[in-house]
């Protein structure tokens, strides 16, 4: 078995909001402050305060097999302490499914967390192991949704999400 992976850069991701309070990161595009012509790119920015969240969807490869793992590449806008926290949850249709996509619900929620880096700017990875991943087979269509967990995280200021990767096992 090989790992493989699905890019999610924030392009792929969309927001959300709702009335049961399901707040949205907000996207921006960011510039290097290096000389022009000077890289761009998207990024989520996500609030200290308040959980706020994204979605993307897409059909798990036909490839899959087990194992999915969400990886959170993140920056911080000013923070160089602190433990940095997400939540990652997963909805899974499967073709043939007596499952009413339109009234389908997320499975249990799954969490990462890890250390900032010591230096503003600097990127890191938190992985998120999907062990609740509503029984996602190849073929199906796949829907993420991504958080900050407020409290569980104690990182000041805004986390940047500069994209994911959700790496999985093939058969």
């Amino acid at each position: 078995m090989a790992t493989r992976s699905v890019a999610l850069p924030a392009g792929a991701w969309m927001p959300t909001s709702d009335i049961a309070s399901w707040s949205s990161a907000q996207l921006q595009v960011k510039q290097s402050s290096g000389a022009v012509p000077s890289p761009r790119w998207l990024e989520w920015l996500f609030d200290d305060t308040t959980d706020e969240h994204i979605v993307t969807h897409f059909v798990m490869p036909s490839s899959y097999s087990s194992t999915p793992v969400l990886l959170i590449y993140y920056k911080c806008t000013s923070a160089t302490t602190g433990t940095a926290a997400f939540e990652a949850r997963m909805s899974a249709v499967s073709d043939g499914d007596a499952t009413d996509m339109d009234a389908d619900a997320f499975a249990t929620v799954n969490t990462g967390s890890a250390t900032v880096p010591a230096t503003a700017g600097y990127m890191d990875v938190i992985s998120v192991a999907l062990t609740n991943a509503d029984s996602v087979n190849g073929g199906d269509h796949l829907i993420v949704c991504l958080n900050r967990d407020v409290s569980a995280d104690s990182v000041t200021g805004d986390l940047e999400v500069i994209g994911c990767d959700l790496q999985y096992a093939d058969s």
